[in-house]
């Protein structure tokens, strides 16, 4: 069943709100009238309007002026309004009408078929997006609550699974030589299955907590930032970095910690994926744009199938078994979350068995979007 909608006529004759009444009252709308300038804005401080009939020539506040103030008010600012004229007005009174937001100008005497289609299409409209801003904030109240869930959730394992990876080294350590070869085997399952349940939780944490974290922006030096995440994984225990290459990358603008996470998370794939390669390569670069700048890591690792990229950046989604590569599945969904909040984009190209290319792209100094995404990773 439609919502009825709100109309606001305006207008110092009662003939003419009485005209105004008669016509569009086979809309089944809730008309609100109003006799001045000064009673309509009363009227604008209790109710919010899908439309607003107002006459231009009225005492004390005319028409335009009325509309000034309308248009001055953050609750009024959008709603469109039809101005009502007896005579044709001046191209400057048009165009100062349209300035202060007029959507049509409608002339008297009035001609009741068109004014009703006139007003059907602007009661629609709001309808639409009525509906559209429900939708937007069920939307925005889901991800908030998944995200408080999925961190609630992440934090309160860490603590069993810590247990269990403890009493299971003690077991090992004071058993260990009378459990025979198979419990023992059965017990390293069970301190590798931690360990990996260990690294999916911190994925999951670090995921959430993005929607959580305000994005504070500067200017970054995307060269400095890329080097230090190449020493840091250089330094790793048992990690090679091998022929990587660091081509020249323009200054960016962002979250300096947030956009170190998308390279962090770029790289390490990179380096997983290339890791049985007996001639690893992997190259990052940049260039830039009129408005953005684009960024990318290439590399000449195991790939992927373009048939499955509609799988590539969703959370917990895998192109690779775990026996081929280990990882969680969320760390691109971190980089596409992390590049999306920026007001970018990032996207890939792969072919398997022959490498793969991540890109992403982010505006040049300019604000910064809140927006959240639903995407994850490979990784």
């Amino acid at each position: 069943m439609n919502e009825t909608a709100k109309i606001l006529l305006v207008d110092n004759e009662p003939k003419g709100l009485l005209a105004l009444e008669a016509i569009l009252e086979p809309l089944g709308q809730k008309l609100i009238t109003a006799r001045s300038g000064q009673e309509a804005l009363r009227h604008l401080l209790a109710h919010d309007f899908a439309l607003i009939l107002l006459d231009i020539q009225m005492p004390d506040l005319d028409g335009f002026q009325t509309a000034e103030l309308i248009r001055g008010r953050e609750r009024s600012r959008h709603t469109p309004i039809i101005f009502l004229t007896a005579s044709y007005e001046s191209e400057v009174q048009v165009f100062r009408g349209y300035a202060l937001g007029a959507v049509d100008y409608v002339f008297k005497p009035l001609q009741p078929d068109i004014l009703r289609s006139k007003v059907s299409v602007f009661v629609d409209l709001a309808r639409t997006t009525n509906v559209v801003r429900k939708q937007a904030a069920e939307l925005e109240a889901a991800n908030k609550d998944l995200e408080s869930f999925s961190f609630s959730v992440s934090h309160d394992l860490r603590a069993p699974l810590r247990a269990i990876d403890g009493y299971s080294n003690i077991l090992r350590e004071s058993c260990g030589d009378k459990l025979g070869d198979e419990n023992n085997r059965v017990l390293g399952k069970i301190l590798e299955s931690t360990r990996r349940m260990g690294m999916l939780i911190e994925d999951l944490l670090a995921f959430s907590q993005l929607g959580r974290r305000a994005v504070v922006a500067a200017e970054i030096d995307m060269e400095a930032l890329a080097r230090e995440v190449v020493d840091e994984l250089c330094s790793a225990p048992g990690q090679q970095v091998r022929n990587c290459v660091l081509k020249q990358l323009p200054v960016g603008w962002g979250d300096r910690s947030l956009i170190r996470q998308v390279w962090l998370n770029l790289l390490s794939n990179a380096i997983k994926f290339t890791g049985a390669r007996e001639v690893p390569s992997i190259e990052l670069g940049g260039v830039s744009e009129d408005a953005r700048n684009v960024y990318y890591v290439k590399d000449n690792g195991a790939g992927f199938d373009m048939r499955y990229y509609d799988k590539l950046f969703g959370v917990f989604q895998r192109l690779h078994s775990e026996k081929e590569f280990a990882g969680t599945g969320v760390g691109l969904a971190i980089v596409q979350r992390v590049v999306v909040r920026h007001g970018g984009r990032a996207w890939a190209e792969g072919k398997s068995g022959e490498g793969a290319t991540f890109y992403f792209a982010l505006p040049k100094k300019g604000p910064v979007s809140e927006s959240s995404s639903q995407s994850g990773g490979r990784k």
